[in-house]
């Protein structure tokens, strides 16, 4: 049975130009709504760099508005992430209508960060410093190999 481009068989004659245009068209709506929604939520993640030098991996994170203690690190494995939470509670009465007002958020971001070895809990550092969270993981150079090529 040999089959078309489609991957159709050949007496299959079906017109799916309608049902291509639909799923475009529920595509450009879902992508629309969430681009509105990230930027009404303000849920983009925060910048980070990484980089490295003769001893150390250095991973920076931007973290603006965020205090020390809204931070939170987790080593899991070959993986570092990096948590930031913001919780906002606004409360007030207002006696002349005799209405007791409570307003609360909460928000949180994180990002992870893989690398091709263990982390060492012991010997990684981290700063908090001018809103940049610096962290230092030092390289474990012991159980590199290389290999002669002839």
């Amino acid at each position: 049975m040999d089959s078309n481009k489609n991957n159709f068989p050949n007496n299959f004659n079906v017109d799916l130009s309608p049902f291509r245009d639909f799923i475009r068209h529920m595509d450009r709506f879902f992508d629309e709504s969430f681009r509105q929604m990230n930027s009404h939520f303000d849920l983009k993640p925060f910048w980070i760099n990484k980089y490295e030098t003769e001893t150390n991996i250095i991973i920076e994170a931007e973290l603006p508005g965020y205090k020390k203690e809204q931070i939170q690190l987790e080593i899991l494995g070959y993986q570092l992430r990096i948590s930031v939470e913001d919780r906002t509670v606004i409360e007030g009465n207002h006696d002349d209508n005799n209405y007791y007002g409570k307003q609360q958020s909460y928000k949180r971001r994180e990002r992870v960060v893989s690398l091709p070895f263990k982390i060492p809990k012991e010997q990684t550092k981290a700063k908090f410093r001018d809103e940049k969270l610096t962290i230092s993981i030092p390289k474990n150079n012991n159980n590199r190999k290389f290999i002669d090529i002839q």
